[in-house]
């Protein structure tokens, strides 16, 4: 069971803290059960009721230092996800999202970028799906990865940056 103050990651809402736990009131009479009581580190006037039965199911710990500072020096070496084409991407990439693993994001991210940066270098726009769901996976990682780094925000996005803009467009 989770404390008031615990940090916990909740699906694509991604690093959320339990600010309370407690019967809320609007449910119905006779049908009342715990509930906690989230605020998403992104959105500081969102709050989130999830049921506490079966919360574990839909939450996962924050990425601890160690696997955090792994992810961002192993950027280079995270295999790229692979990205179906028409309208199968949305889905894949969606799930990815909802699942909101690291390493996973990581890989998406990565990949998003290589695209966006071929299709530049093509000439051409970047979807704004693909733009979207970039930005939906780098707020949810780089934040997680921040607050695991007790780092800020932007100098994560700046060594992530530096990173994907080193690597090369053309796979071997």
């Amino acid at each position: 069971m989770l404390n008031k103050g615990d940090y916990v990651v909740y699906g694509n809402h991604g690093l959320c803290v339990v600010t309370d736990m407690t019967v809320p009131a609007f449910l119905e009479r006779g049908k009342e059960k715990l509930y906690y009581v989230m605020s998403p580190v992104t959105d500081k006037r969102g709050v989130l009721y999830v049921p506490v039965d079966g919360a574990e199911e839909k939450m996962r710990d924050v990425i601890d230092s160690v696997d955090a500072k792994d992810l961002m020096d192993e950027i280079e070496e995270i295999e790229e996800m692979e990205i179906p084409t028409g309208k199968k991407s949305e889905a894949a990439i969606s799930d990815v999202v909802k699942r909101n693993l690291p390493e996973e994001m990581m890989s998406l991210v990565k990949s998003l970028h290589k695209i966006k940066a071929t299709r530049a270098a093509e000439g051409k726009k970047f979807a704004a799906m693909d733009e979207k769901y970039l930005r939906i996976a780098e707020k949810l990682l780089y934040t997680e990865i921040a607050f695991s780094l007790e780092s800020e925000y932007e100098a994560v996005v700046e060594r992530v940056m530096e990173v994907l803009e080193s690597l090369p467009l053309q796979t071997a």
